[in-house]
């Protein structure tokens, strides 16, 4: 299967856009670092194991962070800095999570996300193992930027060809919405949403290149 490449819409917050480029284990440090609510959807989000801090596979990555220099070990303790300590502190405290995905037959784009109260990350899984995260704006809500991303895996496409677009969100009581956006054969556009894995019968759309249907029907 190959993979839609696409920008990550929308700039940043307090670290101002930058990409900071992750690998697995490296975020299964940062997600053992506390075991809650949020580092466990956190998880489960990025298809990232249970392992503890003291695993084998979490200190690969611990140790990656401290020869990046992304992190110190302070008082026996590991101590992300700069960026990676933001990153880190909306993953232990994340209170919403979304998942976006635009899907053709051939190709497939997927990005996750999370928000914390200050501050909100995009993250998108590439190969080998490796995570693009950015900061996103804080006053966006999360359908609306899964939205933006449906639209712009949907936009990279080189011609018309079927197309499924879907944002799921979920919320710190572990509710869930979900809504799916598809683009048949013909170019005729449906869509449907509703809670949990409940998705009822699709209706037709007008196209709307934009995907703000997927957002308004979250809202």
């Amino acid at each position: 299967m190959t993979e839609i490449t696409v920008e990550a819409p929308g700039g940043g917050t307090k670290g101002g856009g930058a990409r900071i480029d992750l690998a697995s284990v490296e975020l299964l440090a940062l997600v053992s670092m506390r075991r809650n609510a949020a580092t466990d959807r956190a998880r489960v989000l990025l298809s990232l194991p249970s392992d503890g801090l003291n695993s084998p596979v979490t200190t690969a990555g611990v140790g990656s962070l401290l020869v990046r220099r992304m992190a110190q070990v302070v008082e026996g303790r590991l101590a992300p800095q700069g960026p990676v300590n933001e990153i880190a502190s909306i993953l232990m405290d994340g209170e919403e999570w979304a998942e976006a995905i635009g899907s053709t037959d051939d190709a497939t784009k997927v990005a996750a996300l999370v928000r914390s109260r200050t501050g909100t990350l995009l993250l998108e899984p590439r190969p080998y193992d490796v995570w693009y995260v950015w900061p996103m704006p804080q006053e966006d809500p999360l359908p609306v930027i899964g939205s933006r991303l449906v639209a712009a895996a949907f936009g990279s496409l080189s011609e018309n060809r079927p197309f499924a677009g879907a944002v799921r969100v979920i919320n710190s009581d572990g509710t869930t919405r979900s809504a799916v956006v598809t683009v048949a054969d013909d170019q005729s556009w449906s869509v449907s949403s509703g809670p949990g894995g409940d998705i009822p019968e699709p209706a037709p759309t007008s196209p709307d290149p934009t995907f703000q249907v997927l957002a308004s029907s979250l809202a």
